[in-house]
């Protein structure tokens, strides 16, 4: 969703701050104005700005602040700086206590609710959905792209408490499917309060992006009563959209997909868009999950059309266990081989890939890190 409304925002000619977690490459990739990553110089020169902040923080006696704090901290100065028009925030983890729960906003959203984090924010999904209310605020618009009713009802409580009003996506934004292009995404008519379009190109493939669209959609229908309007035509703003690590083809022959998913519910989304994309189509997968994470959630929404489960280990301390989920691939694939190397699973994959079959990278952003540099050099 902020990929698209970045996009639309930058392409309108405001000056958009974007602070996102977690990266991909780098962590510059975390804040960004528009489009241009903020630079290592840049970043040295806040750490270093911001250390006598920390050093009194923890002889204060709160402790040391969290690495996502201080990169919060990081992303709201360097706004303040460059004097960004507006800021686009994604939450880190949850919302209620989140370091980026400290603003004002001018609008808050939810695009769906999974089960992760448990740990923090469980056990259930009404736990998950009561933090991620949190950041709901008096008289500020909430938005909701989903339509589960247990998360409608906690998100309705906590509006009607706060003074604020709910706004779900599903019955503001209309969006009619024209045509699927498959890995290119879609040709879209739009329809909502502000908003009529036809024939629109919107770059993002996979049938879970038009849900991030509809909320994209409607609070940028609420952005002109709150001093930011929108001019321009949508379409060449939304075709104009990339995202890497998202459902991203970096190889054709044969097709290499990279995606993110790192939970069950997004392996489960994946898992469904693929389908609608590649309906007759098998595939390789080569996942690597993190040790706190649903192997078996996630090793299951992804069963159906995998031949050949390559399981590997993410880079970093939080895949220790890697070889645990061994038994736990063993159970649902028809077929599992170990290689613990990344790039040596992406090669034993393109070896095993037969015709009309695709690779499938996936599991964690650690995962993918390595994956995209070995293929795309990046």
């Amino acid at each position: 969703m902020i990929a698209i409304l970045n996009q639309v925002l930058s392409a309108e000619g405001y000056r958009v701050g974007v602070f996102t977690s977690p990266h991909l490459h780098s962590y510059r990739e975390r804040i960004r104005i528009n489009h241009e990553l903020i630079s290592g110089d840049d970043l040295w020169s806040l750490i270093n700005r911001l250390e006598p902040a920390i050093r009194e923080c923890e002889h204060a006696g709160y402790g040391s602040p969290t690495e996502f704090e201080i990169l919060t901290a990081l992303a709201f100065t360097y706004f303040e700086q460059r004097r960004v028009d507006i800021a686009l925030i994604e939450t880190g983890m949850g919302g209620l206590y989140d370091a980026t729960n400290v603003v004002q906003p001018l609008i808050t959203a939810v695009t769906n609710i999974g089960l992760d984090h448990l740990q923090y924010l469980g056990p259930g999904i009404e736990d998950v959905a009561y933090n991620k209310a949190g950041i709901i605020k008096p008289g500020v618009p909430m938005i909701y792209g989903d339509n589960d009713p247990v998360v409608v009802k906690i998100l309705e409580d906590t509006c009607r408490s706060k003074g604020a009003y709910l706004r779900l996506a599903g019955n503001n934004a209309r969006l009619t499917r024209v045509r699927n292009l498959g890995m290119s995404g879609f040709i879209l008519d739009i329809d909502s309060r502000r908003f009529s379009a036809r024939d629109i190109g919107f770059s993002l493939p996979g049938s879970y992006q038009l849900d991030n669209l509809a909320t994209a959609v409607t609070i940028l229908d609420e952005l002109p009563e709150r001093g930011f309007p929108i001019k321009k035509d949508l379409g060449e703003s939304l075709s104009a959209i990339r995202w890497p690590g998202r459902m991203e083809r970096v190889r054709r022959h044969p097709e290499v997909i990279l995606d993110a998913a790192h939970n069950q519910h997004g392996a489960r989304v994946l898992d469904r868009a693929l389908e609608e994309i590649y309906p007759d189509r098998s595939r390789i997968l080569v996942i690597g999950i993190l040790d706190d994470k649903d192997g078996p959630g996630i090793f299951g929404s992804l069963a159906a059309h995998t031949r050949l489960c390559i399981l590997t280990r993410p880079e970093g301390n939080r895949s220790r266990n890697w070889l645990q989920r061994y038994q736990e691939a063993n159970r649902i694939f028809p077929q599992v081989f170990l290689a613990e190397e990344i790039e040596y699973g992406i090669r034993k994959a393109l070896e095993e890939v037969r015709d009309q079959e695709y690779i499938l990278i996936t599991g964690s952003f650690m995962t993918l890190d390595r994956a995209r540099r070995f293929l795309t050099q990046a």
